[in-house]
């Protein structure tokens, strides 16, 4: 797909599923969804029509909401890490001593 239109179509269907995975929080659906629309958005020309500047800006206020959304998840999935470990822990802690 070369033609620019095209392209930017692509990249903002792309977009659209990165949202969904986003929001089933689908993260490596997201990323590779990400990794496809990449080079699309690479090749854009510099010289765009003022309907694709806006579409352009959409890609872009999504992709910042998303940055936003992926941040909030990794530190609350961080501290389900942590707590999960520590209930680990403590699990263990009960096996030794119920062993005794």
């Amino acid at each position: 797909m070369t033609d620019q239109p095209g392209l930017l179509a692509r990249a903002w269907e792309l977009t659209q599923a990165i949202e969904h995975a986003a929001a089933m929080a689908d993260w490596p659906a997201a990323a590779r969804l990400a990794e496809e629309r990449s080079p699309l958005l690479m090749s854009l020309s510099a010289s765009q029509t003022p309907d694709s500047m806006a579409t352009i800006r959409r890609i872009q206020a999504v992709d910042a909401a998303m940055m936003t959304n992926a941040k909030t998840a990794q530190r609350e999935l961080h501290a389900e890490l942590q707590a999960a470990l520590r209930s680990t822990e403590a699990a263990g802690q009960y096996e030794q001593v119920a062993q005794l």
